[in-house]
């Protein structure tokens, strides 16, 4: 043990020379091509470069032209490898941010002497108190961003609809967003809005080869989508210094919702404005969105139908 204390440490291994290419996604041959591969090396390296960085900006820059240069290009092929790789991005960087929420927020290096000023010093909190506070920081910030981003990119090549469900069935990230810190609930609900008005869209009922999707199974991803993110809007939507949608994208985002809810099977909207109740008049800081006029049409209609009902079955007796 003395002669190990004296011992100096190991040297650390050097870096790797040749990079670890992401995987191409076995379903989609497009992203087996060089092009493929080359795109989502740019978005993983992308991914992983923190913001602070002075390269992260121009891996960013070179990620946009490549991806619009695609676009500009158009054809199928070209098409199928902006959404392959686009998509593929956008599940590693939600797994990555669930990865965070899921540890309670703590970075390591230079993002955790970030938050420790941010918070004046108080940096050695311990990590069996973190997941009973918030989450956030510069990286998770970073990650929010990016996924908003990736999803404008997607929206872009038709390929919107995949964003849309990874997010809604990241149900525990959306739960742990509820007591994230403002600035982070701040890029998730944005980014929240950005895929509610896509899931409401006549896009969003078809698959990228243009064929129409089964209608329950579409149901069901709005629903996911309702039931993982509905309640960050009802809890998150102040903002820090202003709020996060002005007057009129906030009346525009009640219709939007109004339409999605009318969407859904019965049972479904029940579900889904017990869930907004719920946060909404639990949540005293805010009075959006107000979807009353929905819960009370809703309610109408189900009186009615429970009318109809007792007297179709008084006349068969």
């Amino acid at each position: 043990m003395f002669l190990n204390v004296l011992s100096p440490p190991p040297p650390s291994p050097p870096p790797a020379l040749a990079p670890t290419l992401p995987r191409a996604d076995p379903a989609c041959p497009s992203g087996a091509t060089c092009v493929g591969r080359a795109l989502a090396h740019v978005l993983s390296v992308a991914s992983r470069l923190p913001v602070a960085s002075r390269k992260y900006e121009l891996v960013r820059v070179l990620a946009e032209r490549l991806l619009d240069d695609n676009v500009r290009a158009g054809g199928a092929r070209i098409g199928a490898v902006n959404r392959a790789a686009l998509a593929g991005a956008f599940a590693r960087t939600l797994r990555q941010l669930e990865a965070a929420a899921a540890a309670g927020g703590e970075w390591p290096g230079m993002e955790l002497a970030v938050r420790a000023v941010r918070s004046s010093m108080r940096w050695w909190r311990p990590t069996a108190t973190a997941l009973d506070e918030g989450f956030g920081g510069p990286a998770a910030e970073k990650l929010a961003a990016e996924l908003l981003w990736l999803g404008q990119k997607m929206s872009e090549c038709g390929a919107a609809s995949e964003a849309a469900v990874q997010f809604g069935a990241s149900w525990r990230l959306g739960s742990r967003a509820l007591v994230a810190e403002p600035t982070l609930q701040v890029a998730l609900l944005r980014l929240a809005v950005f895929l509610f008005k896509h899931a409401n869209s006549r896009e969003f009922e078809r698959c990228p080869r243009g064929r129409n999707e089964d209608k329950s199974a579409i149901a069901e991803q709005r629903v996911s989508l309702l039931r993982s993110w509905l309640p960050l809007l009802c809890r998150g939507s102040n903002g820090t210094d202003a709020p996060v949608l002005t007057s009129k994208e906030r009346a525009e985002m009640v219709a939007v919702l109004d339409e999605l809810i009318g969407k859904l099977s019965w049972e479904q909207q029940e579900e889904i404005l017990a869930l907004w109740l719920h946060h909404f008049a639990a949540c005293p800081d805010t009075d959006w969105p107000n979807l009353e006029l929905c819960y009370t049409r809703w309610y109408a209609e189900s009186r009615r139908l429970l009318e109809l009902e007792v007297q179709v079955n008084y006349l068969q007796m």
